[in-house]
C-alpha cells in the first residue's frame, strides 16, 4: 500500500506541476527539446484554442507516454519518515524538482557536505562548499499552471466541455545578510538580522468551457500547402476545490556579540489561507487563440487565463514560534474569509515549417516571469524517424534532446534521451522518455 500512494503522488505531480518546470512527457517532443509540436485537432487546444479548428497535417499523431520512470521508485521507494535511518531530504527535495515520470540515466551528484566552521574571538565564518551554490542571489521561484484535455463535445464550430485547472507558485528569498553568510561564507556581524523568506500558493478548480474555433479567412489551398487563418475563444466557469497560500518568515537577530551567554532567538512566522471544496467559489476566465498557415509554414499564438480569477472562502491562521517554549503553534484568526485568487496569463507562440521530409519547429512561452524557448528537427527515412532538439529551460540553461521514432502503419514506438538541470543545484542530467503513437 505504501508504494502505490507513493507511485499514485507521484502521478499527481507529473500531471500538476512537470509541463511547466520544463519536462514534457511525450517522448517526440522531449527528443526535439520539448518544442510545442505543429498541426491541428484537439491535441494542441490546452495552449492554443485554435487549434481545435486546425485540420490534422500529414503525418499527425497522438502519443501515449509510457511513465518509465515511476518502476524504480516503485520498487524503491524514498524514506517519508525523518526518523527513519534512510531519510533524505536532498533526494526528496530533488523529486519534487524532478517528478520521476522518465527515466534517470544520469543524476547530478548531491553536493558535496564537505563544511569548514572558522571561529575566533568574536568571530564566526560558515564554508558550506558545494551546498552554497543551493542559494542563488535572486532567490528561487517557479510555478507552473496546468490545464488538462477537455472532454465534451462539439456543434460544427462551438464546442463544450468538462476540464479541471491547477496552479502552484513558490518564491523563497533570503536577505543579504544571510545569503552572504549561506553561499559565500561571508563572516556572521553583530547586530544583524538574518532572515529567509517564504512565499507559496496552489489552486485546483474544474472548469466548464464553452467556445468557438474555426477559419476566419481561407483561400484555394491544396493538402500540402493549405493558406488560412483560424482563430478560436473559450471561456471558462471555475468552480473551486482547493486553495492555500502561505507567507513564511524565519529570521534571527545577533547581539552585541556573538558568543553571549544568552542563546539566539529564533523567529519564525506565517501567515496562511486555506480552503477546501466547501469553500471555493466561482471563478471565471478567459482564453484567445490564433493559427495562420500559409505556403507551408504554420504559425500560432496562444493566451490563455485572461484575466482568469476564482473566489473563496478562507480560513485565515497565523503559525508562531513561542520564543520561551520554542515550540510551533497555528491560531485561526478568521473563517470563511472572502478572497480572490488570479491566475496570470500564458502566451504561447509556436511556429513550423517543412521541407519534404524534414520538420522545423519552434515555440516561446511566457508565464508570469517565467519564459522558456525550444528548436526542434525531424527527419524521417521511411517508417524512421530522427530527432533533435534544444530549449532554453526556467533556469536560463540551454538543454538539449535527442530520439528516435519507428512507425508501422498507425502505430508508432518513440524513444527519447534529453538532458534537464531540474534539481537543487541546477547540474544537467540525462533522462529517458519513451512512449507510443497513433497516426491519423
Amino acid at each position: 500500500m505504501k508504494r502505490l500512494v507513493i507511485a499514485a503522488t507521484a502521478i499527481a505531480i507529473v500531471i500538476v506541476i512537470a509541463p511547466a518546470r520544463g519536462q514534457t512527457l511525450d517522448a517526440r517532443r522531449t527528443a526535439m527539446g520539448g518544442v510545442v509540436l505543429p498541426g491541428g485537432g484537439p491535441s494542441g487546444q490546452a495552449s492554443n484554442v485554435a487549434y481545435r479548428a486546425v485540420p490534422n497535417g500529414p503525418g499527425h499523431s497522438s502519443g501515449l507516454p509510457l511513465p518509465i520512470g515511476l518502476i524504480p521508485l516503485v520498487s524503491n521507494p524514498p524514506a517519508l519518515d525523518p526518523n527513519d535511518p534512510g531519510f533524505n531530504v536532498y533526494e526528496l527535495a530533488n523529486t519534487l524538482y524532478n517528478p520521476p515520470w522518465n527515466l534517470q540515466l544520469v543524476t547530478p551528484n548531491p553536493p558535496s557536505n564537505d563544511v569548514v566552521v572558522t571561529l575566533g574571538r568574536d568571530h564566526l565564518a560558515v564554508d558550506l562548499g558545494e551546498v552554497g551554490d543551493v542559494f542563488p542571489a535572486n532567490g528561487t521561484r517557479f510555478g507552473s499552471v496546468s490545464q488538462l484535455p477537455a472532454l465534451g463535445f462539439g456543434v460544427r464550430h462551438f464546442f463544450v466541455g468538462l476540464s479541471a485547472l491547477a496552479q502552484y507558485q513558490n518564491d523563497l528569498r533570503l536577505n543579504d545578510a544571510l545569503h552572504g553568510a549561506l553561499a559565500n561564507g561571508d563572516e556572521f556581524r553583530t547586530q544583524t538580522e538574518y532572515a529567509l523568506y517564504d512565499d507559496a500558493s496552489g489552486q485546483a478548480a474544474a472548469a466548464l468551457q464553452l467556445g468557438w474555433a474555426g477559419a476566419v479567412m481561407r483561400s484555394s489551398q491544396s493538402d500540402d500547402a493549405p493558406n488560412a487563418l483560424y482563430a478560436g475563444a473559450r471561456s471558462k466557469v471555475l468552480r473551486g476545490l482547493a486553495y492555500a497560500d502561505a507567507h513564511n518568515q524565519v529570521s534571527f537577530t545577533t547581539s552585541d556579540t556573538l558568543f553571549g551567554s544568552s542563546a539566539v532567538d529564533l523567529n519564525y512566522t506565517g501567515l496562511i489561507h486555506d480552503a477546501g471544496p466547501a469553500g471555493g467559489g466561482w471563478g471565471q476566465g478567459f482564453d484567445l487563440g490564433m493559427v495562420w498557415m500559409t505556403h507551408g509554414i504554420e504559425l500560432g499564438v496562444g493566451v490563455n487565463d485572461i484575466a482568469t480569477r476564482i473566489n473563496w472562502k478562507v480560513r485565515e491562521s497565523v503559525a508562531r514560534r513561542d520564543s520561551v517554549t520554542g515550540e510551533y503553534s497555528q491560531e485561526t484568526v478568521r473563517e470563511d474569509e472572502p478572497w480572490t485568487s488570479e491566475i496570470a496569463p500564458t502566451v504561447t507562440v509556436n511556429a513550423a515549417r517543412r521541407f519534404g521530409s524534414i520538420l522545423v519547429a519552434a515555440d516561446v512561452t511566457h508565464h508570469d516571469q517565467d519564459t522558456q524557448s525550444h528548436l526542434g528537427l525531424e527527419r524521417w527515412w521511411g517508417p524512421i524517424a530522427l530527432r533533435t532538439g534544444a530549449g532554453l529551460d526556467p533556469n536560463h540553461l540551454v538543454q538539449y534532446g535527442g530520439g528516435l521514432g519507428a512507425r508501422l502503419g498507425r502505430f508508432g514506438v518513440d524513444v527519447a534521451l534529453a538532458t534537464n538541470s531540474r534539481n537543487l543545484t541546477r547540474e544537467r542530467g540525462l533522462e529517458l522518455g519513451a512512449g507510443f503513437s497513433f497516426y491519423h
